[in-house]
């Protein structure tokens, strides 16, 4: 797999190609769950002799860990969706409208629409050069996170 990718999002889907960059995207997700899997088991396996310790500093050390955490399992959470969410966004608008051709896209220019916090992106297709315009976005109105 290549190097991470860097800049806007337009500069890292034209210089490696949005295959390549979804599936950057996907593996950079997958690694925030692996994360959270892997803190939570940490978090329950300190939980676990909170009121068996010995001494009660360690209990209350036992316990600020396993705070800790949970919390760094929330963030990967969160980042995991967050990620995911995007990635999935953008590749089911990917498809160009008249050759059918999926992923073949070069991005012409990226904006922000600043009335409802919408990323829009003109793409055009490497095959065909038909232009379309993609829109994601990650602020939700009604959104909990």
């Amino acid at each position: 797999m290549s190097s991470a990718p860097q800049g806007a999002l337009a500069e890292q889907i034209n210089s490696t190609g949005f295959r390549r960059w979804h599936e950057y995207e996907l593996a950079r997700a997958f690694g925030y769950l692996g994360l959270g899997v892997l803190t939570i088991f940490v978090a329950l396996a300190m939980l676990e002799g909170v009121f068996a310790a010995p001494v009660r500093l360690e209990g209350g050390i036992r316990l600020s860990l396993s705070f800790l955490g949970l919390c760094i399992t929330g963030w990967a959470w969160l980042r995991f969706i967050k990620i995911l969410v995007v990635a999935e966004s953008i590749s089911r608008q990917v498809i160009c409208k008249q050759c059918q051709r999926y992923g073949l896209i070069r991005v012409l220019r990226e904006e922000l629409n600043q009335e409802n916090l919408e990323h829009q992106m003109i793409c055009q297709c490497k095959k065909c050069a038909h232009i379309w315009q993609l829109a994601y976005t990650l602020q939700y109105p009604d959104a909990r996170i």
